[in-house]
């Protein structure tokens, strides 16, 4: 049973259990199995095998995030600022993954007044544990994350309440969480590159392969002239001769050594085509696929696979089109794919997170998979967005 437990966790969530230490997915299992109510270790795998939201709660009580705000270093979050400023224009920074939201807060925090008034940053921090997001979006922090060396960040940017501390509005503002797994190869697949992308504290838990795929993804999403942020620890899993250190050693920041193997020096700024989303489909002709309306009326008279290619032909066109992913969604919903739905919905979300048919059917998705918590979060989100009186 443990062997069959340690194939799926390597091959669907890319970790190796033997890194973690003696016992740690033995007792991850047992307090699984315990929290599902499964006393037969088959019927446990069979679980794991089929079920997206079983792996993630293993992975979680495999990977317990420890973390705290600026981890690491005050002068290493003052190098990344140092850099960002430097770029002279709104930049783009990546926190993958994100864990419970110090990381990106911390860098939120730091950013705050160097680039007020140059553009500011955009700060998207993904994790695979909807746990983590969940008490990442609420904000609320113990003193023990507070355990840094050198400036409080409590009196500018905290509120108290209660015996915890609360993230400022402002900051919560500057960051976007997401779900999202480094190692799946449709990471991020239609963001455009990010000028900074930490990933610390996560190659030592990968496999071999989950390594090569994650680095195919931040090459993929890394700007051309962008820094990678990665732990000393970790600089050895770099891949030989394809990045150079930047700096002091200490700060584990990284440039690549030449231009990535995907793209040219001809269009080194040119907008990453955006793969698709799924297999192909029946074709459909051109002009369906010109506006919403026409994708919705595909899907409303039950013609399932032509309003699919439809909205994908929308989203290729207009990748930040949330109306067009929310589509997407309802009509994976429609033909029982709930696994797509949750993802296009997620997406539509992460575009748009006051969409209310998105928000809608997300709820649902969220109780079927036992999210309980980011359902409520949800419902109480649509309930602020519902008009007086509704």
């Amino acid at each position: 049973m443990i062997a069959a437990v340690e194939k799926v966790v390597r091959e669907r969530l890319g970790l190796d259990a033997a890194s973690l230490g003696p016992n740690v997915l033995v007792r991850a299992i047992e307090i699984r199995m315990i929290a599902r109510g499964i006393t037969d270790p088959s019927l446990y795998v069979a679980r794991l095998m089929t079920e997206a939201s079983e792996r993630d709660a293993l992975a979680i009580e495999m990977v317990v995030p420890e973390t705290w705000f600026f981890r690491g270093g005050h002068a290493l979050f003052d190098r990344l600022a140092a850099f960002v400023v430097g770029l002279g224009r709104g930049v783009r920074v990546l926190s993958a993954p994100c864990s419970t939201g110090e990381e990106p807060y911390s860098l939120a925090m730091t950013f705050q007044s160097p680039l007020k008034n140059s553009g500011g940053a955009t700060i998207d921090a993904i994790d695979l544990s909807e746990r983590n997001l969940v008490r990442a979006a609420e904000a609320r922090y113990s003193p023990s994350a507070f355990r840094e060396p050198g400036p409080d960040p409590r009196p500018a940017y905290f509120r108290k309440t209660g015996d915890n501390w609360e993230v400022i509005p402002r900051i919560r503002a500057a960051v976007r969480f997401r779900t999202g797994n480094l190692t799946d190869p449709q990471f991020l697949e239609y963001e455009r590159p990010y000028d900074l992308i930490l990933c610390r504290n996560v190659f030592i838990y990968f496999t071999p392969d989950a390594k090569q795929r994650a680095m195919a993804n931040i090459d993929r999403l890394l700007a051309p002239d962008g820094r990678l942020c990665v732990t000393p620890a970790e600089a050895d899993r770099l891949p030989p001769g394809r990045f150079v250190p930047e700096g002091s050693a200490e700060f584990g920041l990284y440039k690549r050594n030449g231009l990535p193997a995907a793209v040219s020096p001809s269009k080194t700024h040119a907008p990453l085509a955006a793969p698709t989303l799924a297999a192909p489909a029946p074709a459909v002709a051109p002009a369906a696929t010109t506006t919403l309306a026409a994708a919705r009326r595909l899907a409303d008279s039950g013609q399932l696979a032509e309003a699919r290619v439809a909205s994908e032909n929308l989203i290729r066109e207009r990748p930040s089109n949330a109306d067009a992913f929310s589509l997407l969604g309802v009509v994976h919903l429609a033909a029982g794919n709930a696994d797509a739905a949750y993802d296009a919905f997620g997406k539509a979300l992460y575009l748009a997170p006051d969409h209310i048919e998105a928000i809608s059917h997300m709820i649902g998705l969220c109780e079927r998979r036992g999210y309980e918590a980011r359902a409520t979060a949800l419902r109480n989100h649509l309930a602020r967005l519902a008009p007086e009186g509704t």
